[in-house]
């Protein structure tokens, strides 16, 4: 009779040790939702963002993407342009510019442009200008960047986002494959189903 007591203790333990595993095995070892930049533990997280604003995305080529959108109000257009551009000679430094125009005349605006990481939006560099405004990040390398610009033009608001700065880039620094955790079993062959 203590034997099978003993038996049943020894069963209830192995059973919680394993609901043990498999709770670490599923909750403890997953990979970052890059959200400070920093890289201990078991995974990594993407690098921290610097950049600052500047006068402007001069020397930096060709743009990587160049969109526009406009909205007509009272026969007038209002339109925000957001350039983004890669630094041929270094894929880490990347730049955007954002313009704001109504029909032919400078307005009296105040434009906002954001450089962020495309997965972790909370990693941001932001420049504002009157009619144009431009910001610079550096050592993304490849990882994903987004753009973002707002125009405020006599309480109008534009909103121009570009989701990905250059469509060649990762989103992680590093993905943890899942742990496989064997099952546990009892090579006893028991009667009693425990």
């Amino acid at each position: 009779m203590a034997s099978d007591s003993t038996d049943s203790a020894f069963g209830f333990i192995l059973f919680i040790l394993f609901l043990a595993l498999l709770g670490y095995a599923a909750g403890g070892i997953s990979p970052s939702s890059s959200t400070t930049g920093t890289t201990g533990g078991t995974s990594q997280s993407l690098p921290p963002l610097a950049g600052s604003s500047v006068p402007s995305c001069m020397g930096m080529g060709t743009p990587k993407k160049d969109e526009t959108k406009s909205q007509t109000l009272s026969s007038t257009m209002y339109s925000l342009n957001l350039k983004v551009y890669v630094d041929p000679m270094d894929r880490g430094r990347k730049c955007a510019t954002a313009t704001v125009m109504v029909g032919t005349a400078t307005p009296s605006a105040t434009t906002k442009v954001t450089l962020a990481y495309t997965n972790d939006p909370t990693q941001m560099v932001s420049s504002t200008g009157d009619q144009t405004a431009s910001v610079q990040v550096t050592g993304t390398d490849n990882f994903c960047v987004s753009a973002v610009a707002v125009a405020d033009i006599s309480g109008i608001r534009i909103t121009l986002p570009i989701t990905t700065v250059d469509d060649s880039c990762q989103t992680t620094v590093q993905t943890v494959s899942p742990v496989t955790v064997a099952p546990v079993t009892d090579k006893e062959d028991r009667e009693d189903g425990y």
